[in-house]
C-alpha cells in the first residue's frame, strides 16, 4: 500500500512517527513530507521515505496521482495548516484520509485551521473516550471517530522503567534536594499574550506562570531544585535570560541535554501548564501540578478530580496553592503507575488496523 504521511508540528510528528515505523517494517511504501519536526528529530529508518512535496494544489494532485497514493495519514496541530491542505487535495481525488489527534483540544479547529469549511476525513482518530465525546460535542461526525489511543503515549511504562536504570549526571549532585521538573510551552507564541492579539489567548503565558512559580519558591519552606525543560520550538537563550532576570536561578536551571520523559524517574513531581508531558507524568504515577491562571478552558480537563493531579486555573491564592503543593510532594520511591496507562498501550497497532480496514 502507498501511504502519504504529513505532519509538521512536534506533537503531531511524535504521535504519527511510531505508526510510520511500524508500517515501513510491515512492508508498506511510505512517502513522508520532508518538513517540520520530522527534520528536527530525524529517525534513520525514515530517511529514505522523506520527500519534498509540491507546494501548490495542482502539482500536489499530480504528485499524489503519479505515486498511486492509497491513503493519506495526517495530523493537524495549532499553527501549520499544510497537512490539512494535502488532505483536502487527496479528498478531491477520492483518496481516503485519516487524521490522528495528538492531544485533547481543538477537535474541530484543527479541521478548520486553513480558514475553510470543516474538513471531514475518512477517519478521525482520538486518544480515548473523553476525546471521543468532546469531538462529537464540537461537531465532528460520530461515524468517523474511532478511539485508537495515542502512539506517543504507548508503552510509557516500559520507557519509564528503562529510563530509571540510568543515572543522570545533571541530577546526581541534587540527591539531597527534592527535584521538580517544570515543563515549558511556547504559549505566547502559540496563543498570544492577550485577547486583542489572539482570539485563542489562554488567559496566561509561560512567563506569567514562571513568575508565579518563583514567588512560591521564595516563600516555601521546602528545599527544591527545579529543572526547566523547554519545548523544541522555544528559544533556549531567551528562557535562560528570563529565568535569571526573574530571580529563578537560585532554585534551578534550564536543562536541554535530555528529553523530559527521560527525567521522570528522577523527579519527585512535575509542574507545567497543559503539555502532553504532564499527562504522561501522571500516567507513570508522578504528582502533577498544572498552573493555568485565568484559563478560559483546560486542555487537561480529562484529569480533573483524578488522584495525583492538581490544577490552578485562577489568579486568586495561586502562590499559596503552589506552596501547599510543594509541601505535599510524593517521594520518588512511592510512585505507582496509573491503571489508565493500559488505554494507550497498543495504540500503534490500533491505528494500523484502521488504516488496513480503510483500503
Amino acid at each position: 500500500m502507498n501511504i502519504l504521511v504529513t505532519a509538521v508540528e512536534v506533537g503531531s510528528v511524535r504521535a504519527i512517527l511510531p505508526v510510520c515505523l511500524e508500517l515501513i517494517r510491515g512492508g508498506d511504501n511510505l512517502i513522508i513530507e520532508k518538513k517540520g519536526h520530522f527534520l528536527i528529530e530525524p529517525v534513520e529508518e525514515l530517511a529514505l521515505s522523506l520527500v519534498d512535496l509540491p507546494e501548490n494544489d495542482i502539482d500536489l494532485k499530480k504528485f499524489i496521482s503519479d505515486n498511486k497514493i492509497n491513503i493519506v495519514l495526517f495530523s493537524v496541530n495549532v499553527h501549520d495548516s499544510r497537512p490539512l491542505q494535502i488532505a483536502r487535495v487527496a479528498d478531491i481525488l477520492n483518496i481516503k484520509t485519516i487524521h490522528i489527534l495528538d492531544y485533547w483540544n481543538g477537535y474541530r479547529a484543527r479541521m478548520e485551521l486553513d480558514g475553510l469549511t470543516m474538513f471531514v476525513p475518512s477517519a478521525y482518530l482520538v486518544p480515548d473516550n473523553f476525546a471521543l465525546q468532546k469531538a462529537i460535542e464540537e461537531g465532528i461526525p460520530s461515524q468517523i471517530i474511532k478511539v485508537a489511543g495515542q502512539p506517543a503515549l504507548a508503552d510509557v511504562d516500559v520507557s519509564y522503567i528503562e529510563a530509571s536504570k540510568g543515572i543522570d549526571p545533571f541530577l546526581d549532585h541534587r540527591k539531597n534536594k527534592n527535584v521538580i521538573l517544570f515543563v515549558l510551552e511556547p504559549v505566547a507564541n502559540d496563543q498570544g499574550s492577550s485577547y486583542e492579539e489572539n482570539a485563542n489567548y489562554r488567559g496566561y503565558t509561560e512567563k506569567d506562570v514562571l513568575i508565579l512559580l518563583i514567588k512560591a519558591l521564595r516563600i516555601s519552606e521546602e528545599q527544591f531544585s527545579v529543572i526547566l525543560v523547554p519545548h523544541p520550538r522555544q528559544n533556549i537563550d531567551e528562557i535562560k535570560d528570563f529565568w535569571q532576570a526573574s530571580g529563578g536561578k537560585p532554585f534551578g536551571e534550564v536543562y536541554t541535554e535530555r528529553k523530559g520523559q527521560l527525567l521522570l524517574p528522577f523527579v519527585s513531581g512535575v509542574i507545567g501548564m497543559a503539555s502532553t508531558l504532564l499527562f504522561e507524568a501522571w500516567l507513570v504515577g508522578k504528582s502533577v501540578l498544572s498552573i493555568q491562571p485565568g484559563a478560559s478552558n483546560n486542555p487537561l480537563e480529562m484529569l480533573l478530580n483524578q488522584d495525583g493531579f492538581s490544577l490552578i486555573d485562577k489568579h486568586v491564592n495561586s502562590e499559596e496553592i503552589i506552596v501547599k503543593w510543594l509541601s505535599n510532594y510524593s517521594d520518588i520511591s512511592e510512585q505507582k503507575m496509573n491503571a489508565e496507562i493500559e488505554t494507550y498501550n497498543g495504540s500503534t497497532q490500533k491505528i494500523i488496523s484502521v488504516i488496513k480496514n480503510l483500503q
